[in-house]
């Protein structure tokens, strides 16, 4: 609260001074943060706004959600990408996560499988559905993790995580604990992985298409998003990619109806993987790339219905965790 404290009364001194351009320092560093043009004035005063938002939040001890934050005023923020940007220069200008200033994000992943834990209230939450929980908001705030689970199987589409329930995948692999951030993934889901792992220290494998747009969502459970400054909260350099693997398509013989052509867009997408760092220094995830590239095509995991309409839960996983063959 000191440190939101302080960067309030840096704003208020440079409003009153009628300082513009306007410049603040970034905490904990020697860089500045910088607003120059005219129509950034409005952007400064919501910042404002928003640093006495958080302030409130942390003085009571309470919690808010990004979009109840939005509602409470819409014709000031005007649309829920400002607020987003807003939070994101906070957390940057404050060098802290968006997570110790109250403020949180609105769940879309589900969870599902062997776990209960007590939520904020103390409640205690089964994750035992036959369609998944939605994964609370206020991760932060669970406790006493419980699981016979022996894997976390991240999922990337919300109606692969159904099929899984749906054909009992722990009838076939064990007990387990299933997530879905149902595309690419909100920041709560992502907490909820790094938290599960580690709390209960199990094996985390990811299940995404055999396509560039799976590899980067994998790439950001693992190694954190480009756009945010705490994703050492957030990834979970543990995770391992255990399919669909580019390498198994021929291995596998899928057939050519589930194979899909790659677009400029999935080459573009490949190009810019291939240079990232944590691509270029794993040579097993960087080679899943040149292979996609190779053979010119993409696959996602309901393509693998066309071998067998259970073949995911009876063979592909049940074989790839017995060899351990993942990355």
């Amino acid at each position: 609260m000191a440190r939101v404290e302080e960067y309030i009364i840096l704003v208020v001194a440079a409003i009153s001074r009628g300082d513009w351009p306007l410049q603040l320092p970034i905490h904990g560093s020697d860089k500045m943060m910088t607003w120059r043009a005219a129509n950034q004035r409005r952007k400064c005063l919501l910042l404002f706004h928003l640093l006495a938002k958080s302030h409130a939040l942390l003085r009571t001890n309470t919690t808010s959600t990004k979009r109840d934050i939005y509602y409470e005023d819409v014709s000031l923020w005007g649309n829920q990408p400002m607020l987003d940007s807003t939070v994101t220069q906070m957390t940057r200008l404050l060098n802290i996560p968006r997570r110790c200033l109250n403020i949180s994000a609105t769940s879309k992943g589900l969870v599902a499988g062997s776990l209960n834990f007590l939520d904020g209230d103390g409640k205690l939450v089964d994750c035992q559905s036959p369609t998944g929980i939605l994964i609370p908001n206020d991760v932060e705030k669970l406790s006493q993790f419980r699981s016979k689970a022996f894997h976390i199987l991240l999922v990337e589409k919300d109606s692969t995580f159904q099929k899984l329930i749906d054909d009992k995948i722990e009838s076939f692999i064990g007990e387990c604990i299933l997530i879905t951030g149902k595309g690419y993934p909100d920041v709560n889901t992502r907490r909820f992985l790094r938290r599960l792992w580690d709390e209960l220290q199990l094996p985390a494998l990811a299940l995404v298409d055999a396509d560039p747009h799976g590899i980067s969502i994998l790439a950001v459970y693992r190694f954190g998003s480009q756009n945010l400054e705490d994703i050492e909260h957030l990834s979970t350099p543990q995770l391992r990619f255990i399919g669909l693997q580019p390498s198994d398509i021929e291995p596998l013989h899928i057939p050519g109806e589930a194979k899909l052509p790659l677009t400029q867009r999935d080459r573009s997408l490949i190009d810019s993987l291939v240079q990232r760092p944590s691509f270029t220094e794993n040579q097993l995830l960087h080679e899943q790339l040149v292979v996609l590239r190779r053979l010119n095509c993409k696959v996602e995991i309901q393509g693998l219905t066309k071998i067998h309409p259970q073949f995911l839960a009876r063979s592909y996983l049940p074989a790839k965790i017995q060899s351990k063959s993942w990355i």
